[in-house]
Order: structure tokens, then C-alpha cells, then sequence
């Protein structure tokens, strides 16, 4: 019996919202990217113009597209203390806090336990940047007393004295969505900005960067193609500018909504 066997790249987790072929289908339908000479666009192209689109709008709006541990520092303010529990603002949205301990320096001062940690869901279901800490008299070593509890908060007692301590709180907590379940408003600006970057480079591949007109003349056989190419078009200008209007009016609908309203106080 003949055993025939193949050997086949392929890629697996590749951390892209979207595979190459999703993008041209959605985004490139009845384009075909090929140059002059009828060379197929690299892939690897796509792939790069993907995972940028994905950085710059998480850097953008502050979220992770992918459920990731975040480990993040935050400041002791002793106004946050009175008459009050803690509430506490951090740069990603929160999903599930895991440890909120206070560190003097390298010195561990207090941990509290993983249950009096809240995060919050608004109403349409996106995580909060942010969590409270809230006692519920449950976990190790918490009896469920009050005094117990109020120990618990005023542990750190020792610096009421300051008004800020930097870095202070030392906290991990799930941040993320997963592609599949990442808002449909994100995965469309992601998809067309990672589009316009393979359009630019496409309209260049069909008569070359720059060049308005091309012309094949052989053996008496002449053959001119015009384009919209130019220092401020490319072949697919139209569908570059259409994107970038539709990513931009997008982005200014969105960003407080995952972003938030940065206020500080001087």
C-alpha cells in the first residue's frame, strides 16, 4: 500500500481579528490585487497591515482586543478613604480583578481578599475602567465582624498622614475581549483601516508609485492605461478616501464611549 505524505505550512492563533481572506472578502470584494506584471499580493502584507490596525485602535481607545492579565500600579489618595470605600480607576476596562495589595516600596503592607474586589458591567455590557473594593465579610481570615472588617480597611492607617503615596496599590486584574466577541463598531474601523494601508500600496502595484499614465507598445501594438495616480491619489483613491472618512466619523462617535473623559485636577 502507497502512503503519500504532505507537508503544509499553516498558522495557528495568530492573534489577527481578522485572516487575510476575511479582509480581502469584506473589504476588497471584486478587487483583484495584482500588479501590472500579474504578480498576487503577499499575504504576509495583509497580515502586517492587520495587526497594526489592531495596535492603533487599542491604543487609541484603551482597550484590549484580546482577554489579557494587565498588572497596574495606582496611587494611595487619602480623600478616596473618607466616609467611603476605595474606588479605583485603571487604564484598561476591567472583566476580574485578581490581587489589590499595598506595597511601601518593596514592603507588602496588606493584601485583601480576592471576593471584596468588584468590577461592573454598564448596561450595555461592556466592563468598566474601573473596581471597588467593597468588604462582604467572606474570604480568608474574615470572620464576617465588623471590627474584623474595619480592620481590614484601616490597615493603612500608618500613611492617612499623606494626602498621595505613588504607586502604591499593586493590582492584576482580566482585561480584554475575545475576537469573536469584540463589538461590531471596533471590528469595522480595525477592517478598514487595516484596508487603507493594502489599498495605498495596491494602487501603487498597478502601473507603479507616481506614474498617471502607463504605456506597452510592442511590434506595432500600443496599449495606455490612465490612472488617478499622483502624489495625493493612488489607483484605489476613491475607496481610501470613502474609509478614511467612514474610520474617522467612526473613531469621534466612539472613543468616550470605550475610551472615557480623562479629567485631572491640578
Amino acid at each position: 500500500m502507497t502512503t503519500v505524505s504532505y507537508k503544509i505550512k499553516y498558522r495557528k492563533n495568530e492573534g489577527l481579528m481578522f485572516s487575510v481572506n476575511e479582509l480581502l472578502t469584506l473589504y476588497f470584494y471584486g478587487i483583484n490585487i495584482q500588479s501590472f506584471d500579474g504578480v498576487e499580493f503577499d499575504n504576509q502584507i495583509v497580515r502586517y497591515y492587520i495587526l497594526q490596525a489592531q495596535k492603533e485602535i487599542e491604543n487609541y481607545l484603551q482597550v484590549k482586543l484580546d482577554k489579557k492579565l494587565i498588572t497596574e500600579t495606582l496611587s494611595y489618595y487619602s480623600k478616596d478613604y473618607y466616609n467611603k470605600f476605595p474606588y479605583f480607576k485603571t487604564k484598561y476596562p476591567v472583566n476580574e480583578v485578581f490581587t489589590l495589595m499595598g506595597l511601601l516600596g518593596t514592603a507588602e503592607q496588606i493584601v485583601y481578599p480576592k471576593d471584596w474586589l468588584k468590577s461592573k458591567v454598564d448596561s450595555e455590557g461592556d466592563y468598566t475602567k474601573a473596581f471597588s473594593l467593597v468588604p462582604t465579610g467572606t474570604g480568608a481570615g474574615v470572620s464576617g465582624n465588623q471590627d474584623v472588617i474595619l480592620t481590614g480597611i484601616m490597615r493603612d492607617i500608618g500613611i492617612r498622614a499623606y494626602k498621595n503615596v505613588p504607586d502604591y496599590w499593586d493590582v492584576q486584574y482580566l482585561s480584554g475581549y475575545d475576537f469573536n466577541n469584540t463589538p461590531n463598531d471596533i471590528v469595522g474601523v480595525i477592517g478598514k483601516l487595516a484596508s487603507i494601508g493594502v489599498f495605498a500600496m495596491a494602487g501603487d502595484l498597478i502601473v507603479g508609485a507616481g506614474i498617471a499614465n502607463y504605456s506597452l507598445s510592442i511590434d506595432g501594438l500600443s496599449q495606455s492605461i490612465g490612472t488617478t495616480s499622483s502624489a495625493t491619489n493612488s489607483g484605489y483613491g476613491a475607496r481610501i478616501t470613502q474609509y478614511s472618512k467612514e474610520v474617522k466619523e467612526t473613531l469621534n462617535r466612539i472613543k468616550f464611549k470605550y475610551r472615557g473623559i480623562n479629567i485631572a485636577s491640578m
